[in-house]
């Protein structure tokens, strides 16, 4: 089960034992201070990895004083596929602005104080990444239901969960970039940053181009 800390918002990724409840899992805790319970209290987003393959859950704290919760796993239909879609282009945006954020800190640093843009570049990569690990764990888990309820959308679902991967890669590189040791070029980081966002946006832009007529109801599954 992988939820966001409930402190940090970063991905935490647990062992957790469920027991299958028809359509839905049970996760008992075994005392209150398990950190994913802690964190499910927090935010009820979860994504569950069973047989190896991704679910979206949404967990709902047990009646009756037990310590756990109900994880229903996520189920597309109409009015969910447009709730799925307009979410999507939320996420979208704030990793937009974080992104243009952290090219406003590249732009405005002196050009003779080259520490500067290279550690607030880095304290903006730190939380773009934690945010975009999030948003990418809770897609892949979402992409599975979406592909039950959506079929022909398997070869670009299967296109994005393989861009997710390369998108992870090319944020690392950056990130070594940043905390290497050293002086680093202006134009270096520049290209290296804009290679960065390039990718990004065009992995934005192939899924709001595909996922989101199909979420929204405007063609046929």
């Amino acid at each position: 089960m992988t939820t966001a800390d409930a402190e940090t918002g970063r991905p935490r990724t647990t062992r957790v034992d469920c027991r299958p409840s028809g359509s839905r899992y049970l996760a008992f805790a075994p005392d209150g201070d398990s950190p994913w319970y802690r964190d499910l209290l927090v935010s009820p987003q979860a994504t569950l990895e069973i047989d190896g393959v991704p679910h979206a859950a949404r967990a709902v704290p047990l009646e009756g004083g037990e310590r756990g919760f109900t994880l229903h796993l996520l189920e597309v239909d109409a009015a969910r596929g447009r709730a799925i879609a307009d979410q999507l282009l939320v996420h979208h945006g704030e990793l937009r602005k974080t992104l243009a954020a952290a090219r406003a800190e590249l732009d405005g640093a002196p050009i003779a104080d080259r520490r500067n843009p290279r550690r607030e570049l880095l304290g903006h990569c730190v939380t773009f990444c934690n945010d975009l690990r999030m948003h990418h764990l809770r897609e892949d888990g979402a992409f599975t239901a979406i592909e039950k309820a959506h079929p022909r959308l398997a070869p670009a679902l299967k296109r994005l969960r393989q861009e997710h991967e390369t998108v992870s890669r090319a944020l690392r590189d950056l990130d070594q970039l940043l905390q290497g040791k050293g002086k680093i070029e202006r134009a270096v980081l520049r290209e290296e940053f804009e290679r960065v966002v390039k990718g990004l946006e065009e992995h934005f832009a192939y899924e709001e181009a595909n996922l989101l007529p199909a979420l929204r109801g405007d063609g046929a599954s």
